[in-house]
């Protein structure tokens, strides 16, 4: 059988950074419990977000109508950006000026997804790019995809498109398909799988002096600073 884990992502991408905004209270508990959480599609704002997952079937034997929510119920996941950093990005997932922007890769994420999945991990645990589509191809897209098909990876594909309105997020997503309760937390190493955090560049400089101190004392190797984003640059001297 072949698995296809990853999806829509070249070879060179899956070790190119993805990018995820969280609030600072829940960095730091990912980095004590050694966690991440999977959440269910119908949490996401998209109305046409998990469409597929909750359309009706209807079987071509006896015409009988049905629906696949006990498919639907088992799936999780989580969104990413292959954008560094956008005034839109923080101004959306940290509104409130107190979130974090921790960096890794496709390839790292779903190992360690899949390090946490001891049993049938190649058909139940996917991360791919999300195409934006018109409507109408968005339509025909998901009504073309096998959803029951052996590698399991029709399923996550259900969940990699989107309308064109949203091409700027430029998500990838890791996807979960066997999951059994209302969120799906999954062990991973933080200090092995995020290679850099970056806070609110709104952020008070001395309240970032203490997110850095709590967040080297756990031990994380990798670079912790502050957005320059909104960095007034230099001033300019104008030779005349």
């Amino acid at each position: 059988m072949s698995y296809q884990n990853y999806t829509n992502l070249k070879k060179d991408e899956l070790d190119k950074p993805i990018y995820r905004i969280m609030p600072v209270s829940r960095l730091l508990q990912c980095l004590e419990e050694k966690r991440l959480v999977l959440v269910p599609p119908r949490k996401w704002d998209d109305p046409f977000e998990n469409w597929l997952l909750s359309s009706k079937i209807k079987l071509s034997s006896t015409g009988e109508l049905g629906d696949m929510e006990s498919i639907r119920n088992k799936v999780y996941g989580q969104c990413w950006t292959q954008h560094r950093e956008t005034d839109a990005m923080w101004r959306i997932y940290s509104y409130d000026i107190n979130g974090a922007k921790i960096k890794t890769t496709p390839r790292k994420l779903l190992e360690a997804l899949k390090s946490d999945t001891p049993r049938f991990s190649d058909i139940a645990c996917f991360i791919g790019k999300v195409k934006y589509q018109s409507q109408k191809e968005l339509v025909n897209s998901l009504k073309s995809i096998d959803l029951f098909n052996t590698n399991g990876s029709g399923v996550a594909e259900s969940l990699l498109y989107k309308r064109r309105e949203f091409s700027h997020e430029k998500e990838v997503r890791i996807v979960y398909t066997e999951g059994n309760r209302s969120i799906h937390p999954f062990a991973m190493d933080p200090n092995e799988i995020f290679d850099e955090i970056v806070f609110d560049p709104r952020v008070d400089k001395h309240l970032f002096g203490a997110y850095k101190t709590t967040i080297e004392a756990k031990g994380f190797p990798g670079r912790v600073a502050q957005s320059v984003l909104y960095r007034p640059p230099k001033e300019l001297l104008i030779r005349i």
